[in-house]
């Protein structure tokens, strides 16, 4: 039998649960209207399957990703998918084949497991797991999805500025506390080589010690990678020994400035706190730890100095480019200020560098960045918070080079 050209492992070897417990087919799928979330056909607005009701199979055997299976199988690019094929298309490497490079399932043992409908056994080996949206801070790239603390603002923030859209996705997180939810996933585990836990923060999350324990008890963890994201204000003690049980560790810090300016940027950390706990997972060398830095025009002309201070600490950096919301992202910043924060940043790695510098040939827009202004500055107005003092070089060549006035955007009624 020809081999399709279109073949992931992915729909068939790996869940992806976003905070309020849709699943999707992966972090670089296009999620636009739900695109690319689990959902049967039998209803008439499409409604996302979810972890709140639904069992992990049901989701796994949606009618949708029964269907994205067998167009894999039959050579055809789900609509969903087409951001690895475009990538591919222009001679780089993608999500596609990084996970196909992972895990050993191969496309005929896929033919193998599917049957005529599409639907599969589950033999889950990659499982992301984003749980909930408790948070105990409020990042300002955030929004209520993924953090629990930015509810009551970001129901002011709509309802004073007309370009911030109502939030779309639900925010019931009940599912991370449900014994239901918990027995299933184990049950659907004991394949499971890799396991990505993010949040919300996820070490708030009591329940999941106990779960990362009965791994333990099944002696799974031998043969498994833990993958983290946090932000770096909460290590519990106990987290230190648990993951030592395990056969490797990667630790993504998610830290976006240094000093006060990453307490204005993730409002709720302490600068002191986050290095203390650096320190902490330093100490421990089995830990592979990095840092996950999210950019957006806010702190995009400090990145020579955070790419720095990282550097003297041994660890790198990996450049998270803000798409969600849009007015934040820095492609919005006109040409002569791309070219001011290149100049500036030119020193850091290379390679992420020509990665930044690519992003930036996006063309600018002056209506996104205007909104982006108004949304930071009604933020600072509600927080007590003030960009000019925290960014004081950089707001003064913004303003030297729009045609906007800081003193005429909107104040907080």
């Amino acid at each position: 039998m020809k081999k399709s050209k279109t073949f992931c492992v992915l729909p068939w070897n790996h869940m992806s649960v976003d905070p309020s417990g849709m699943t999707s087919l992966c972090c670089v799928s296009d999620h636009t209207n739900n695109l690319n979330t689990s959902r049967n056909f039998n209803t008439p607005t499409f409604k996302p399957l979810n972890l709140n009701e639904n069992s992990m199979l049901e989701m796994m055997n949606s009618d949708y990703f029964r269907q994205v299976r067998l167009q894999m199988l039959n050579d055809e690019i789900p609509d969903a998918c087409k951001r690895c094929f475009e990538a591919e298309s222009l001679g780089r490497s993608s999500k596609r084949i990084e996970e196909m490079d992972r895990f050993s399932l191969t496309e005929e043992k896929a033919r193998v497991l599917t049957q005529d409908d599409g639907s599969i056994p589950l033999a889950l080996e990659f499982i992301e797991l984003r749980l909930g949206n408790l948070c105990n801070i409020k990042c300002r790239t955030c929004n209520p999805g993924s953090s629990s603390k930015w509810t009551s603002e970001y129901n002011i923030v709509q309802k004073k500025l007309d370009f911030v859209a109502e939030f779309e996705h639900p925010t019931n997180c009940s599912w991370t506390e449900s014994e239901k939810f918990w027995d299933d996933f184990l049950e659907n585990s004991r394949n499971a080589k890799l396991l990505y836990i993010n949040g919300g923060e996820p070490t708030l999350v009591e329940r999941h010690w106990k779960f990362l324990e009965s791994l333990i008890a099944r002696k799974q963890n031998e043969e498994m990678t833990l993958w983290y994201n946090i932000n770096m204000t909460n290590l519990p003690p106990k987290l230190i020994n648990i993951w030592k049980q395990f056969k490797r560790v990667i630790l993504f810090c998610s830290i976006d400035d240094l000093y006060e300016r990453n307490n204005y940027l993730r409002t709720g950390t302490n600068w002191d706190t986050v290095v203390t706990n650096l320190d902490t997972i330093q100490s421990h060398p089995w830990i592979e730890s990095s840092v996950c830095q999210t950019v957006s025009w806010l702190n995009i002309y400090t990145l020579d100095e955070f790419y720095s201070y990282m550097k003297k600490r041994n660890l790198d950096v990996h450049l998270n480019l803000v798409f969600d919301p849009k007015f934040l992202n820095p492609s919005v910043l006109n040409d002569d200020l791309k070219k001011i924060v290149l100049d500036k940043v030119k020193s850091i790695d290379p390679w992420k560098f020509d990665s930044l510098k690519r992003h930036l040939t996006i063309p600018g827009n002056d209506q996104l960045f205007e909104q982006g202004l108004i949304y930071n500055k009604l933020l600072d107005d509600m927080r007590s918070h003030d960009f000019k003092k925290m960014y004081p070089e950089w707001f003064e060549i913004i303003m030297s080079n729009t045609k906007l006035s800081y003193k005429s955007l909107p104040q907080q009624a």
